[in-house]
């Protein structure tokens, strides 16, 4: 029943909201175009030019050309934005298995109910970015690593790898994942003897590497400068660190207009070392006022620095100003209950370190890109399962306090024996 209304707060979304969202112009449009293409059987070419393409990792576009091929690209991309809006009921589940595994079904039930109604999770369903995805797949990296770490098997080992590999080909810089979570649950796993754990942990780093070793190699012998993963961080981090985001009302985020200021070349590889480079430069200059500008990308991430300007922003991205609204509050009003949470987990002796890597990830990533709300995608699934615990131990407390105190008991009657035994 929960999922079930899930699906139908993010289709009525996308129906009544986002498919009128089309006059902007960011990364979705990139994945719709390369879906396209990917549907007339041509495998990741630059979109109005010539030579190979790996601007973003490939699954994002992959995931919604099933629905290009059948639907075609329609002004709104209904299609295609409904299959986000499927995919993000999915999460609902593996959110709700998730939160039963460390916590107990009436957790597991709670957490898919935050879930299904946070707006910080049905928002990113209705447009089609990789946020969807990226959500999705963090529920099942984590409910694999604790599976991993409570019975060290090789289905379990496989099974995380497999998702850090998939998780991967959706973000790039979540490949942080393997030496910071895959390989931390193999190595805690207590009850086999090191020699296991280091083989699980090579185990599934080789998995992984197997799902995202297609790509790489493609990269690899397809552009003229080395690309492992993705062309984009070139202009990512030249677009993050500029005047324009070192000073002013853009501190700590991004510009598009910085992130073009190099020559434009024929091939993207080559571009895209242009723009690292000039980044680089420009960050070497100004090595002083680092140390502000991570700060502020951090506090933009997780909404502690000019959150109402970060709303207003994200309308730039498909995201209506009233629902990144509700989003933000929301987020307030999940935290302190996931500060209660993490309480309990512990004193229930859970383990809860795989649910801060994330967030440890969420903020080195800020840090060394820029500070964006959507770049807290994947810490959205821990945040919901601490939050639900924390609401459940909040509940049980305030009824335990208002219910009334047992009577002291009464001396038993004497019992008068009329018959052997």
């Amino acid at each position: 029943m929960i999922v079930t209304g899930a699906l139908g707060v993010r289709v009525y979304y996308v129906l009544v909201v986002t498919r009128h969202e089309n006059a902007k112009f960011y990364d979705a449009n990139y994945y719709l175009i390369q879906s396209l293409v990917l549907s007339t059987g041509h495998f990741f070419p630059v979109v109005f030019g010539h030579g190979p393409d790996a601007g973003h990792p490939p699954l994002t576009a992959m995931a919604i050309t099933p629905a290009t091929y059948l639907f075609g690209l329609h002004p709104g991309y209904t299609p295609q934005r409904l299959t986000m809006a499927i995919l993000g009921a999915a999460t609902v589940v593996f959110v709700g298995l998730l939160g039963r595994a460390l916590a107990g079904p009436r957790v597991g039930l709670l957490a898919a109910a935050v879930a299904a109604v946070y707006p910080n999770m049905w928002i990113p369903n209705g447009i089609i970015m990789s946020e969807t995805l990226t959500m999705l797949v963090m529920a099942l990296i984590l409910l694999g690593t604790y599976r991993l770490m409570r019975a060290p098997t090789w289905g379990n080992a496989v099974l995380v790898g497999l998702g850090c590999g998939v998780e991967i080909l959706v973000r790039a810089e979540l490949i942080l994942l393997l030496p910071f979570l895959l390989v931390p649950a193999a190595l805690t796993a207590r009850s086999v003897g090191w020699r296991r754990r280091l083989v699980l942990a090579a185990l599934g780093i080789v998995v992984a590497g197997l799902v995202v070793g297609p790509w790489v190699g493609r990269n690899l012998v397809s552009f003229r400068d080395t690309t492992i993963l993705s062309t984009g961080e070139g202009p990512l981090l030249l677009g993050a660190n500029c005047p324009d985001t070192y000073h002013g009302p853009l501190l700590g985020f991004w510009s598009s207009y910085c992130s073009i200021d190099v020559r434009q070349e024929w091939e993207q590889s080559v571009e895209s070392t242009l723009q690292y480079d000039k980044a680089k430069s420009y960050v070497s200059h100004h090595l002083g006022r680092l140390p502000v500008v991570a700060l502020a990308r951090v506090g933009r991430v997780w909404d502690f620095y000019e959150p109402l300007q970060m709303v207003d922003f994200d309308v730039n991205e498909g995201r209506p100003i009233p629902a990144s609204f509700a989003g933000l509050l929301a987020y307030y009003v999940l935290l302190p209950f996931a500060v209660v949470g993490t309480v309990a987990l512990r004193r229930r002796r859970t383990k809860v370190w795989p649910l801060f890597v994330i967030a440890g990830l969420v903020t080195v990533i800020a840090a060394t890109g820029y500070g964006a709300v959507r770049f807290r995608a994947e810490f959205e699934v821990p945040l919901v399962i601490l939050a639900a615990t924390g609401m459940a131990a909040t509940g049980r407390a305030v009824i335990h306090r208002l219910s009334p105190s047992a009577p002291p008991a009464a001396a038993s009657a004497p019992v008068e024996v009329t018959a052997p035994g």
